[in-house]
């Protein structure tokens, strides 16, 4: 049996993405075929990860962040600020690269988001595309439950922050 790993360097490090990490980015995708797999495509060349983390940075409520753990690029958490309306925000990705799946890292970086959109969010949103029956059961866990559906395939889920 392995030595134990300290929670600590398992608790992600969350740094916004800006163009020039398209690379960190990239990398992170192709670790994640599976993902790729369930929405039906290939991971995006890596001009496309440029341009998308271009238009993130020209959305003043969008926020992209990578995930590190050790100083390598392990995983992406992308959501909105007042969406889908004042006071609220959604999450449209958590990906962990697969080799880091089933640590906790995703779950550690989701809670850490609740704890500081708490002040300024009453509601956090996660969208999940796709039949992604692992996503559900992530967001569920973490006590979101359903809200709606927008369209064949994509399911809102929904969690309270705060009352105000």
């Amino acid at each position: 049996m392995g030595a134990m790993i300290p929670l600590a360097e398992l608790t992600p490090k969350r740094r916004p993405a800006r163009p020039e990490d398209a690379a960190r980015l990239h990398a992170v995708y192709l670790a994640s075929p599976g993902y790729f797999r369930l929405l039906g495509s290939e991971p995006p060349a890596l001009a496309d990860v440029a341009r998308e983390l271009e238009a993130a940075a020209r959305d003043p409520r969008r926020r992209l962040e990578l995930l590190y753990l050790n100083r390598r690029a392990v995983g992406v958490l992308d959501y909105k600020l007042d969406h889908p309306g004042p006071g609220e925000a959604a999450i449209s990705l958590v990906l962990v690269a697969e080799p880091y799946r089933g640590r906790g890292i995703g779950r550690r970086a989701v809670a850490a988001l609740e704890a500081e959109l708490k002040p300024r969010a009453r509601r956090l949103y996660a969208v999940v595309y796709g039949q992604n029956p692992g996503a559900e059961r992530f967001f569920q866990a973490l006590g979101y439950r359903y809200w709606k559906n927008g369209g064949p395939a994509l399911r809102w889920y929904a969690k309270a922050l705060s009352e105000g």
